[in-house]
């Protein structure tokens, strides 16, 4: 009942919605009820759902932060996959921004393990590896490769029918472009993962998305800041 409670909180966060209806925990609440009756099961869902929360918000700095408090535990093998591409994709993001050596090794040791996992499915693995690859390349400041990687785990994404994972692509080539002054791009990929995001059902998303695009339109992106 409490992993299953866990779950549904990360669900009720992201669309938006107001879980006063019904009886859910709070993380807190179910943390200490994990540590009192020493449920690991539990304890590692809630931490993962809670990265989950803060990784699709794009609060990459508490992504690794509550990463750091919690060490792999080599069980539920899924969610160990998982956890290594939003560690990555966060890592890869704060060493393009902060310049520290160790976000960057934390960010290659990710798309290391995405490849070789990809050799295993390329169905499951290779839009990850693909936009793990990208952040990589814009990174390095190769931004021609950056293009191609972004564009290549987008086909991906949306060939293998990840609606989520569409809209987080589309998403951070929407600020790649932003970025480097690709303005009508930008404004074509923002949108569509906004698209996206909303077909998933993460109005909370959308919503944080939205208050970013309400700045934006195509005379005003050469100004527009992403919020970090």
């Amino acid at each position: 009942m409490y992993l299953a409670m866990s779950a549904f909180g990360a669900c009720i966060y992201l669309s938006g919605r107001s879980n006063d209806e019904v009886d859910v925990k709070s993380y807190a609440e179910l943390n200490q009820i994990g540590e009192r009756k020493k449920l690991l099961a539990l304890l590692y869902q809630n931490f993962f759902n809670q990265m989950s929360c803060y990784f699709w918000m794009g609060d990459y700095i508490k992504v690794v932060e509550l990463s750091k408090k919690h060490k792999p535990t080599g069980q539920k093998r899924i969610l160990e996959v998982m956890r290594t591409f939003f560690e990555g994709i966060a890592s890869l993001t704060l060493a393009r921004h902060t310049h520290q050596p160790n976000w960057r090794k934390t960010g290659e040791e990710a798309l290391e393990k995405m490849i070789e996992w990809e050799k295993i499915s390329k169905w499951n693995f290779e839009m990850r590896a693909k936009l793990l690859q990208a952040e990589l390349h814009y990174l390095n400041g190769d931004l021609k490769s950056a293009d191609v990687a972004y564009k290549a785990s987008i086909v991906s994404a949306r060939e293998h029918k990840f609606t989520h994972y569409e809209a987080l692509t589309c998403e951070l080539y929407g600020i790649f472009c932003v970025e480097n002054r690709m303005v009508d791009e930008g404004a074509k990929q923002l949108q569509m993962a906004l698209d996206k995001y909303k077909q998933w059902g993460a109005m909370k998303k959308v919503e944080e998305l939205q208050l970013q695009m309400d700045t934006v339109n195509p005379s005003s992106l050469r100004k527009f800041k992403i919020k970090k």
